[in-house]
């Protein structure tokens, strides 16, 4: 991706993390981010159509490297050469991207984009739970496949807003070994 591109959208994703701290996201308008990040008009929407698009713009970020099969070696951690069939790392990861946006992700949760983050979290962190459900075989059987599903993916978002409230005190292993015991995966 070209670097003034990436430059744009770092630039309105600290606006919008700043005008999150003073303003509720119904109050928020395209005009406070602009203001806030000193992006013009047109650049912000060469990249975005609304502030919903800031919003989901932010939960990709976080995903779509996690999940990328082309991973570098990052200041905090290095996933680069993991197992891609070691699905606790990608929450591992998940966790490490959620710390290094801690203050963004924090101000998101407080606000009432809360339920739009979430729900796009959830989106992303399901398939993840069902494979290492359907991992653990005969623990689960005889609970519905969904209800396994969504118990270790609210169990995971939980861990983490937890982790987040604690300023990422713990370490992402800890908090995947906290997950792994309340779900009782191994």
């Amino acid at each position: 991706m070209d670097k003034r591109i990436i430059k744009t959208k770092e630039a309105i994703h600290k606006g919008f993390y700043d005008i999150l701290e003073k303003k509720d996201y119904d109050a928020v308008t395209i005009q406070d981010i602009l203001n806030e990040s000193g992006v013009s008009r047109s650049a912000f929407y060469a990249n975005f159509k609304s502030k919903n698009e800031v919003l989901l713009s932010i939960t990709s970020d976080i995903f779509d490297h996690v999940f990328s099969h082309k991973l570098d070696e990052e200041k905090t951690h290095d996933f680069s050469k993991s197992n891609i069939l070691d699905y606790w790392q990608y929450i591992e990861h998940y966790l490490y991207h959620l710390s290094e946006e801690k203050e963004l992700v924090k101000a998101i949760l407080k606000n009432s984009c809360r339920s739009v983050f979430l729900k796009e979290t959830k989106e992303k962190i399901d398939p993840l739970s069902k494979i290492i459900i359907g991992d653990q075989g005969e623990k689960y059987e005889g609970i519905p496949m969904a209800l396994s599903t969504d118990s270790l993916t609210e169990t995971i978002i939980l861990s983490s807003e937890y982790w987040l409230s604690n300023d990422c005190k713990e370490n992402p292993e800890t908090i995947v070994s906290y997950i792994k015991t309340i779900s009782g995966c191994k």
